[in-house]
Order: C-alpha cells, then structure tokens, then sequence
C-alpha cells in the first residue's frame, strides 16, 4: 500500500480511536430511548436532535428529512451524506457536516437500541439547549 494511504489510514484510526470509547455505550429499549426523547425535545420527532460522533454536527430528524436523507439514515449517518459533504471533516470534530456512516469500517455511534431483539446503533441525543447546525 503506498505510504500516503497508509499515513491517511492511520490518522483515520487514530482520531476515530480517541473520540469514542467504546466501553462507555448506552444501550436503550426502544421504549426508554423513546421516553428519553421525549423528555428531552417533546412528543414530536421531528424536533428532536442528535450529535454526530465524527464531526459533532447537530442535526434534527426535520434536518435529515429536508435533505432527502431516507427515514434509516436519522442518526445513523451524518446529515452532511445529503448535503454534499466532503470527507476533510470526517473524524476531526471539525463541526461538520461530515460523510460520517455508522455502518463503514469504524463504527462510533455510541448508543445502541434494541426494537425487537434487534440492536441498531446511532448518534447520541443532543444536548436540550444545542442548537441545530443546518
């Protein structure tokens, strides 16, 4: 592999390494991710709001919807997917948005749910008081 790659790999792992630790995810039925939702922003989803792990781009499920994102993508993928994102803010807290997917090679989102007996990780809930960054 020639040696820029393996450099640009390599800082890849490394940020993505240091910024979520692993050890530390939530894991929520759905219905106490739910009610954690709703205790926070209200009983519409569509103003809830959630932090990208990669860039730390706060979105609303009102966000991912206006850019065309389909309905799997809400806290699963960084809204930037959908907005043209470039890769230079991927994994460097950069503010975002980024190209950050949850199902690529490094998985970060730290919340995991279990609908069903099935677990789906996504981005953690924002902050009540974060602004959304659209």
């Amino acid at each position: 592999m020639p040696q820029r790659r393996t450099k640009l790999l390599a800082d890849k792992r490394s940020a993505a390494e240091g910024m979520v630790d692993v050890s530390k995810s939530v894991r929520f039925t759905h219905a106490a991710w739910h009610a954690e939702g709703v205790r926070r922003f209200g009983d519409d989803p569509m103003g809830w709001r959630f932090v990208c792990p990669s860039c730390g781009h706060v979105a609303s499920v009102m966000d991912w919807k206006e850019a065309g994102a389909p309905e799997g993508a809400v806290a699963f993928s960084c809204i930037g997917r959908y907005m043209g994102a470039t890769d230079d803010k991927t994994f460097h807290r950069a503010g975002g948005p980024c190209d950050y997917t949850g199902g690529g090679l490094f998985k970060l989102n730290p919340v995991e749910v279990e609908v069903e007996g099935k677990v789906q990780a996504v981005f953690a809930f924002a902050d009540a008081t974060a602004e959304v960054q659209v």
